[in-house]
């Protein structure tokens, strides 16, 4: 088994995203190999829904993982994490990033019928995932999957528990118990997952 940080939010709540943005941070910048990669969108699906963590945990342990769990904000000192270092992404970035995770869970081919490199089919995704959360156009978001790392978290993450999982979320979504997510938001992100169901998955 390989050990790998996984970073959760404290125990008391985390209003600023902080664990997301690590691991969006660390799946950007750090992640040496595909194990570490598929390790950081887990902690990043697991960061906005606590309750897919177990099914994330199992998917880890299929691919010999064993995630090293960092508590943030509490433990950034202890494992020399610079605050100052992580990413200011506010929630309608966010969602989008984990909305796009979700899509890649679910094998979303990135080809469609008018031949469409990756690309243009990803541009294509966020934008649809954008329309639907609160987003400023003048803000910036880069989703670090190229297609290599996009087929990694399919076939290595996308557990057929953890899709059941995801699926029984979407389905209930209106009952998201994250105080961090305004009202508004959360009807936003209801109607951003209406367009991952619309979705073939194998």
């Amino acid at each position: 088994m390989t050990d790998i940080d996984f970073y959760v939010q404290d125990v008391n709540g985390d209003t600023t995203g902080m664990a997301f943005r690590m691991a969006y941070y660390a799946a950007k910048y750090h992640s040496k190999n595909n194990k570490e990669f598929c390790t950081y969108v887990g902690s990043m699906l697991c960061s906005v829904v606590p309750g897919f963590r177990n099914s994330v945990e199992a998917a880890l342990k299929e691919i010999c993982v064993k995630p090293r769990f960092v508590s943030l904000p509490s433990q950034a000192n202890e494992t020399n994490i610079a605050i100052s270092k992580v990413p200011q992404l506010g929630w309608p970035s966010i969602l989008v990033v984990f909305g796009y995770c979700i899509l890649l869970l679910f094998k979303l081919s990135f080809h469609n019928d008018e031949g469409y490199c990756y690309n243009n089919s990803v541009s294509h995704r966020i934008r649809e995932l954008k329309a639907k959360v609160t987003w400023d156009p003048s803000n910036t978001l880069d989703i670090p999957f190229d297609a290599t790392k996009s087929k990694a978290v399919s076939t290595m993450l996308g557990s057929r528990d953890l899709r059941v999982t995801v699926l029984t979320f979407l389905m209930n979504n209106s009952n998201h118990p994250d105080s961090q997510i305004r009202n508004t938001e959360l009807r936003n992100y209801a109607d951003a997952f209406a367009a991952v169901l619309s979705h073939s998955f194998s």
